[in-house]
């Protein structure tokens, strides 16, 4: 294992870094690494700007699940994304999957672990949970929008770091991984996959995103089920719409289309 703190010049050095990671910081332990950088726009923080974290006090993934993670054992980080005619961001609907598409590369890249990505944005190796992206925002007036845009990568971790819940469900680049797992690489590839993302509008159409969706993600054509608005249905995955959306083939034979904002993969 490579423990210690992170260091951001380590993190970013040697990287060209165009929109994310310019400005970057590190902080020691925060409520959750998205509501740090949304409360940094009121204090001046820009586009792009970057927040890692070693603890969080109350980390939470999608659907209001918690975040669990001992101190130093995760790359937590958060990056502002402002949505002003300065600055465009992709539709809202693909910033999830691009950020799990990032996580999933940058992973690949730095390890050789063969991360795969669980609709709309679950990072897995097999069945057990490796990763997680948690996209939220804030009205700053009617014009601007500010996106938090959270990743959490289990590195670290041993079995006996989740809870009794989660450890057959949970997993970490250290117990996965055939060698030495370095935080710094695995969050400077990270910076790296999302600034190229956001970075450059033109890979934002549907096409393009769905290609690298499906290079990565769990094979299209695998049986499910979901929870949706309080029920379950069971299919089969035939299409990711770039909007965000699954789409399933219903027992029924019913094609029905999902949206992630209210949807979760159980």
């Amino acid at each position: 294992m490579s423990a210690g703190v992170l260091n951001i010049e380590r993190i970013c050095r040697g990287r060209s870094l165009r929109r994310v990671g310019g400005d970057a910081r590190l902080v020691h332990s925060t409520t959750s690494t998205n509501e740090f950088v949304l409360e940094q726009v009121a204090a001046g923080a820009s586009d792009g700007f970057v927040v890692f974290a070693e603890h969080q006090t109350a980390g939470r993934g999608r659907m209001g699940r918690t975040w669990h993670s001992p101190r130093g054992a995760s790359v937590m980080a958060s990056v502002l994304l402002m949505d002003t005619p300065e600055h465009a961001v992709p539709p809202v609907g693909m910033i999830g999957l691009i950020t799990g598409i990032a996580a999933a590369r940058a992973i690949r890249e730095t390890t050789g672990v063969d991360a795969r990505i669980e609709w709309p944005n679950d990072v897995l190796v097999e069945d057990r949970k490796l990763a997680g992206v948690l996209i939220e925002s804030r009205a700053l007036d009617t014009d601007r929008r500010a996106y938090a845009v959270g990743v959490g990568i289990n590195c670290l971790q041993r079995p006996d770091h989740f809870p009794d819940g989660l450890r057959r469900r949970a997993t970490s680049l250290d117990i996965e991984c055939a060698r030495p797992v370095c935080r710094e690489e695995v969050a400077g590839a990270l910076l790296s996959q999302l600034d190229a993302w956001f970075s450059e509008p033109s890979r934002w159409d549907a096409r393009t995103v769905c290609d690298a969706f499906g290079e990565v993600a769990l094979p299209v054509g695998r049986r499910v089920r979901v929870l949706y608005q309080g029920k379950e249905y069971e299919g089969e995955v035939v299409e990711v719409d770039p909007s965000a959306a699954l789409v399933l083939m219903l027992d029924d034979g019913v094609r029905t289309v999902f949206p992630a904002s209210g949807t979760t993969v159980i």
